[in-house]
């Protein structure tokens, strides 16, 4: 049995549909709060409870031998820290593999993770892929660069208004990669030997500056999209004054700093090891736009 966290997130979601597709058994952890119509739709077995609660993973966790992990905090609310969440409810569910006498545990981590990072999000999943690494378990970490869907969240703005706004310069340079190629990578993961106690790095076909991304929109638009930079001493300054007057509950100075640089990957290994075909953006935006 299989169990998916985060599984009402789009990552997990995408898990799920996938693991359906398979035929394969697996559970999902949702809160009792989360939208569920989707997995309900794909015959998804639900399990409410929260990775925040030990005993509510107690039976979601019965029979289980493998986890995906793809549960993470976007932003740190009363109640919900990144400690809370990402590193305590990861350690909870390893701790709870190995009381189920081991297995694979799938950890969904990100692209420029480190202990000396700004970004507290950054540093917690530093240490969960420590942990992952002595506990004994079989793993495999993926380190996503970041998502094509980042990429669409101002798409009405640029369609109706012809501009796109940017964080920073214009030759910053990403390298977004489909929900689903990862989703792929994640379910083979769980057969493929190859990727046992291995951490891949992991991103789309293309290194895209946001000036070809705005040459993407008019392309698929048919119509003129220009760039609307917003200076990063700006976006700096506003998220000085916010982490500032919330005491650093937001840590907006290290969102910041963790995403206004380049975020390219090296997919040799992941390529070695897998067989996946990435999708391009271009495909994913023409996609979006027939959908919206």
């Amino acid at each position: 049995m299989i169990l998916v966290t985060g599984a009402s997130g789009t990552l997990g979601k995408e898990v799920s549909r996938q693991l359906a597709q398979k035929k394969l058994q697996f559970r999902c952890l949702v809160r009792k709060t989360s939208k569920t119509e989707e997995l309900e739709k794909i015959g998804a077995n639900l399990c409410y409870g929260d990775v925040t609660d030990r005993e509510s993973l107690k039976e979601a966790m019965q029979g289980v031998d493998s986890v995906i992990s793809t549960h993470t905090l976007g932003m740190q609310k009363k109640g919900f820290t990144f400690w809370e969440v990402d590193y305590k409810g990861n350690l909870d569910l390893i701790e709870s593999l190995k009381e189920n006498g081991g297995g694979k545990f799938i950890f969904i981590s990100g692209l420029g993770v480190s202990l000396n990072s700004r970004f507290p999000l950054y540093r917690v999943k530093q240490l969960v892929e420590n942990l992952l690494k002595t506990s004994g378990l079989d793993y495999t970490i993926f380190r996503p660069s970041g998502f094509f869907s980042d990429f669409t969240m101002t798409a009405e703005f640029a369609k109706k208004r012809h501009l796109y706004p940017v964080m920073g310069v214009s030759n910053h340079q990403v390298q977004g990669i489909h929900m689903r190629d990862l989703a792929y990578c994640v379910i083979e993961s769980l057969s493929n030997s190859k990727a046992s106690h291995q951490t891949f790095q992991i991103g789309g076909p293309e290194v895209l500056t946001y000036r070809k991304i705005v040459s993407i929109y008019s392309e698929v638009l048919g119509s003129k999209v220009r760039l609307l930079p917003i200076p990063l001493g700006f976006i700096k300054a506003v998220g000085w004054m916010v982490d500032a007057f919330t005491g650093y509950r937001y840590s907006i100075q290290g969102f910041v700093d963790a995403f206004s640089k380049d975020s390219v990957c090296n997919n040799e290994p992941l390529l070695n090891t897998f067989d996946v075909k990435f999708r391009t953006f271009e495909k994913y935006l023409r996609d979006f736009f027939a959908k919206n």
